[in-house]
Formats: C-alpha cells, structure tokens, sequence
C-alpha cells in the first residue's frame, strides 16, 4: 500500500480515483490509470472506403494491389487461423458481442464470463461490501485515538502508522470495489450510488486524518532522526518520513487542515459533473456507416468511425460528436473553469506560487522537467508537421482536415484480430522481459483481471485500477484492431508494474507515482511495435506498421505535450485573475493547436472545442497529461536498452519496476539509465520520431515501386 503522500487537496483522475486530499498525511494512491481513446482513437479500421478522389483511388489501388500480390505465407497461415479462432471465439458469446463493429452495443448480460473480469476477490457481492462498510466505520475511531501521541516516542509513532495502514486497507477496498462497479455500466444508480457513498466515506477518512500531518511536523528533525534510529520496524518508514519532511513549509495548522478535508469532497463535483454529461448526457445521434446502415455514433465508437477510409464517415462522425459538445460548451467551460479555480485555491492555500509548481513540487519533479517539455516538443514541431503533409500526400487529399488525422494511410495488413490472437501476439512480443513477467500477464488472463469488450453504459477509454491487496484489474473495449492490440500490452504494462510492485515491497511503497506509472505501460507498447516491425514480410506491412506507430507516437508525445500546454496556459489565466469563458478557452486551444501543428492541418471551427472532452483536464487534478510526454520519452528510451542491450537493461528495468516510489522518481530512473532533467532524451525522441518518418517515406516508396511494376506486366 502506498499512501498519498500529497499536501495539496487534489488527485490526479488518472493516477488515482481519490482526488481531493486535503493534507499530506498517510492516505493510499487508489490508482486510476486511463488509456482514453479520445486521447488518440484506438478502434477498428475502417476498409473498403468509397474513394472520392480519383488520385487518392489509385493510390489505394496501387496499395492494395502491392499488399494483395505480395502476402507472404505467414501471413496466409495467420488468416487461416485467425478463420480457425475466430469461430470458436464467436461461440463463447453469448449474443455474439463481436471484435467487428456491430451495429448496437451489447448489454453486459450478453457477454461471455470470460471477458469480463471477476470482481469477487474483493467483495463476492454489495452485502459483503456493506459489512466492510460497518467495519471501516468502526474502525474510524482509532485514528483519532493516536492524536497527541506521535512525538511521545518512535513506538507510539509506529503504533500510529500501522493503525492507519489497517484503516486504510479498507476503504481502499470499498473506494476501488465501488468505482469498478460503477465503471462497469453507469447507467445503474445503485453502483452510482455506492461510488457515492464510497467517496464520502473516504472524505470521513480525511478528516480522521487531518491531525496526522501537521502534529507529525511537529516532531523535530533530530528526534524524528533519532525515533527511526532507536525503533525496530520503524526504519521501513524512512523514506516515507523524508517526503513529509519536504512538505514541512506547505502544511498548514491541523484547524486549517482538516477545513480543508472537509472542503475536499463538495470541491470535487466538477468531475461528477463531467462524468454524468460525457457519459449519460450527450446523444451524438446516427450516422450512415460505409456499408449504407444507419448506427449509432458514440464515445467510444467515435475512435473507429475516425478510422474509417470513407472520408464522409469520418467527417460526419467529427461534425457529429463535436456538434453535441458544442451545444454544452458554455457549460463545460463554466464547469472547467470552477475546477481550475479550486486547483488554484488549494495551491494558494498551501503557499505554492502556483499550481503548476505545487503538481510538480509535490511529486518531487522538478519544474524544469515541465518547462523543457514543452518548450522542446513546440520548438521540435517540424518532424510532426512533415509527417502530417506525408499524410495529406498519401491520402490524396487536397487539403488534410482535421477529421483525417487517424485515417488509415494504408490498407491494414492487420485487422479483426481476436482477442486471443492479440493475447498471443502481445506474449511474444514481451519475451525480452522475461520469464518471470511474462508469468504474471498468463497470470491475469488466468486470475480475471480483465473486463475486455464494450457494453452499454461501460465507461469507455481503458484503464488499470486496484488497490494493495486486490487484483491490478484492466478495462478496456476490444473490438480487434491493432490499436486494440497496442492497448492490451499497455494496460498490462500498469497491471504488471502493479503485481511487481505490490509482491515486492511494503503497503507504504507498494504503489507507484505518476511520472513513473506511464512508463510501464509505453514501453510495453514500444517492444510490441519493435517486434511486429522486425517481422514485416512486405513494403505494405511495414507501411502500415511505421504509419500506425507514428500515430501513436503523435498522440503520446506530441498530443499530450500541447495539451499540457494548453493547461499551462489556461491555469496562467485564472492564476493572473481573468475569466475562462468559452470562448477564452476555445482561443487558448486553437493557439496551441497552431503552435503544433502549423499549417500542415486545417482545422475547423469545432476543433477549438476539442478541450471540453478530454476527461484529464476535467477530472480529479491537472497536469497530469505532461507525464504522458514525459513516460512516452522515458519509455522510447528504455526499450532502446531493453532491446539492444539485452539482460542488464532488463535488470535495471524490472527493479524500478518492483521499487514501487521506495525513492524518488527522478531518481528510479536514474537507476534505469533515464536522466529525465536534460532535455537530451527529448531531443532523442524527437530524432526518432524524424527516422520514422523518413523509414515511412521509403516504404511508401517501395509500395509504389511494386504496384507500377505489377502493373507494367
């Protein structure tokens, strides 16, 4: 169990479902790390598009033609069992809740045991979590039994930690079961309302809590010293210890703390807000499909209509989705805003000069880490940019939109994959991990850790959420693509550093800080993409393989560094005292928007309003998203090692993962070969993502080469 050792009242909605945490006291990191596809679509391409453009037909065609001529006789034998599998797999539905696109979203009484995770582990049903409930409210009163006691000696101070970890293994528990619950179709209000409780039920912890921090502080830095010293078992707390001691100028008097707890729980609403409007409130309504069908268009479809090769589905999928948000945007903004606004107070209400430098403060990150971010990946803009006009070329477009940012420039050589095709092709691909890793992803499959297929009311996007005694469960949508694929070994990549790290150290380090839980899951996705390139067979594969990792790599780098930027920059407007209206935070976004992307895209007016639906600006904490960057360049960077230099990078590698946060970020990835306070890994990754294109580049070239010679004859 890892406690949240934050002096801000905020959490990050990722990182952790916990958000508002009034006070740095022993409080765990119930982790919530999301994979949103709104972040960058991950759902089935498109094929088979009608082809406006008699230029962009041809390419297609020449492409095609390349792919079908050259197929290699692995790739034969992976139809033929795809076929194989696929009959099977179809069998185990129950209505048949397939990896294609169908035209209703299934209920999850229609999904198969199998793909659904079991939850039973922590609670085998809501009775059982109501017992806990009577427990955790029986036990709150030991909490305040210790106050008074913590400087009397290192005993009594002991005695206190672990009465807290006892107390907190608990509502961690209900916290995680009740959110997992309630993900799982939020359409049902007896979850919702269990979720609800569950979080008042923490802000009643925080309260119990509030005393901790401040008395704890009060404690001199040479009798703290001595306490660890002359204590057996207090020793284990000793880095823990060192962490509060950095907030000692940031934590206010236990009266003002446990104010603050108190205001944790009405100030976190705008994510409730957010939630019931993102997912119960917006109707984005229908669209035709390729085929003719009307369907219906959302959220998580979204990502699979912007995938699509018909140019027309995915402009009425954009126009679609963005018209609904549209309608609400003065209300999003009023809500974004009062969430910034309470980010901003907390911050002040500790002493930071803002909020920007209390995240980064808090997190042990130092702000330059932040600032080279940014200032590298804007001026480092000019290999996106190429790569975006490569697109416009590929596609035959005259003028690349906004809405063909994520269309396949490529047939796929790579679609309607099976869930157990995928489980296979992300185990070989982790083999350079080793045994030992790969027994633990058997492990989950084995276990029920993951709840893989979308149903009505699920929440979507994907994460990975447990706590210190349960299962790291995974949620994801699975509908059998190669983005599908790539998310799968993502969302293991948390679960696995989870299970590493809860089965390596104690409660107090058994979880993991957010600079460094990105990096897990991106660097499984960097050695899958590694290998699948290394396999290619034909100019196509490789085509298609180089433009699927660029627009992962745009979206994990570039994406979330201007979104970032965006935050920065929002949070400098109310932190200077002015509004953020729509239209101020439309301006802002478009601004960034043409930082990054120059003219190499044509963006339309409802761009502008893409900041309204991302949920990690509108949930929980902020500047989380620069993490992403940073995790996406840490995470190139050791799976270079991890590939070329075999089992000492692995070594080094699979001990920050086991390390939980027994030492500061930073400072683990020093011990991983990462120095992440240079901008040089940054540059690096830009560097590569230049290479990648140029690769592209000669494939597409190859591809052209080909079909003109099959053509000739």
């Amino acid at each position: 169990m890892q406690w949240a050792l934050l002096p801000l009242p905020v959490w990050t909605p990722i990182r952790s479902p916990i958000k508002v945490c009034a006070s740095r006291r022993p409080i765990r990191r119930l982790r919530r790390r999301h994979y949103e596809s709104r972040f960058k679509p991950t759902h089935r391409l498109g094929y088979g598009a009608v082809i406006s453009s008699h230029s962009a037909a041809s390419e297609v065609a020449y492409r095609f033609a390349a792919l079908n001529l050259h197929k290699s006789r692995k790739i034969q034998r992976m139809i033929l069992l795809k076929k194989i599998i696929s009959i099977a797999t179809a069998a185990l539905f129950l209505t048949a809740p397939s990896t294609t696109l169908s035209n209703a979203v299934p209920e999850r009484a229609d999904i198969a045991a199998q793909f659904k995770w079991d939850l039973t582990g922590m609670y085998a049903d809501a009775e059982a979590w109501e017992i806990d409930r009577e427990r955790f409210i029986a036990l709150l009163p030991i909490l305040s039994a210790h106050r008074g006691t913590l400087g009397e000696s290192g005993l009594s101070l002991l005695n206190a930690i672990e009465s807290i970890q006892a107390v907190e293994a608990v509502i961690a528990n209900l916290y995680v079961y009740a959110g997992l619950k309630s993900y799982e179709d939020t359409r049902i209000s007896e979850n919702g309302a269990r979720f609800s409780e569950a979080q008042g039920l923490y802000a009643r912890y925080q309260e119990a809590l509030s005393y901790f921090t401040p008395e704890l502080l009060e404690i001199p830095e040479a009798t703290l010293s001595e306490f660890i010293d002359a204590t057996p078992g207090l020793q284990i707390y000793a880095h823990y210890l060192d962490e509060t001691a950095r907030m000692r100028s940031y934590t206010l008097s236990e009266a003002e703390e446990k104010l603050l707890a108190m205001a944790s729980d009405p100030l976190d609403k705008f994510d409730s807000v957010f939630t019931a409007i993102d997912s119960s409130d917006l109707n984005f309504g229908t669209l035709i499909n390729e085929d003719g069908d009307e369907v219906e268009l959302t959220n998580s479809r979204y990502g699979a209509f912007l995938h699509s090769t018909d140019r027309r589905v995915r402009e009425d999928a954009w126009k679609g989705l963005f018209s609904a948000y549209q309608t609400l945007n003065h209300t999003l903004a009023a809500n974004y805003e009062g969430h910034v606004k309470s980010r901003v107070f907390f911050a002040r209400a500790r002493g930071f000069d803002s909020r920007l430098d209390q995240a980064t403060y808090t997190n042990a990150i130092p702000i330059e880490v932040f600032n080279n971010l940014i200032e590298t990946a804007r001026e480092g803009s000019a290999p996106l940019q190429r790569y975006l006009k490569l697109r416009e070329q590929t596609l035959g477009v005259e003028r690349l939109q906004i809405w063909d940012m994520y269309a396949p420039i490529v047939p796929p050589t790579l679609s309607d994959i099976s869930f157990e095709e995928a489980k296979q092709i992300v185990a070989d691909a982790l083999l350079p991990l080793g045994q030992e890793y790969l027994d633990v992803y058997w492990k989950g499959f084995d276990e029920g850790w993951v709840d893989a297929m979308a149903n009505r009311g699920k929440r979507g996007g994907a994460y990975s959420w447990g706590t210190y005694t349960s299962k790291p469960y995974l949620s994801m949508n699975y509908e059998g693509t190669l983005n599908n694929v790539s998310t799968l070994a993502h969302e293991y990549g948390h679960s696995i550093h989870s299970y590493l790290t809860r089965n390596t150290q104690p409660q107090v380090y058994g979880d993991y800080r957010t600079f460094i839980a990105e990096i897990a899951s991106m660097t499984n996705e960097a050695i899958l993409m590694q290998k699948m390139l290394s396999e290619a067979e034909s100019a196509a594969e490789r085509a298609y393989l180089l433009s699927s990792y660029l627009d992962e790599f745009r979206g994990g780098f570039y994406r979330q560094a201007s979104f970032a930027d965006f935050e920065a920059r929002a949070h400098a407007k109310v932190e200077a005292g002015e509004a953020l209206t729509a239209d101020a935070l439309n301006t802002i976004y478009a601004e960034v928007f043409a930082d990054y992307y120059g003219d190499a895209v044509h963006a339309d007016e409802l761009n502008q309003i893409e900041w309204s639906r991302i949920p990690h600006f509108l949930r929980g904490d902020n500047f989380y998203v620069y993490q992403y960057s940073t995790s996406f360049v840490a995470a190139t960077a050791l799976a270079k090692q991890i590939l070329e230099e075999g089992e000492p990078a692995r070594e080094r590698y699979l001990t920050m993962l086991k390390s939980g946060s027994n030492d500061y970020p930073i400072e683990l990835l020093k011990k991983a070969g990462i120095d992440m306070t240079s901008p040089a890994p940054i540059k690096a990754t830009i560097e590569v993502f230049d290479d990648l294109v140029d690769q592209l580049e000669q494939a597409l070239s190859d591809m052209d080469a080909l079909a003109a010679t099959q053509a000739a004859h």
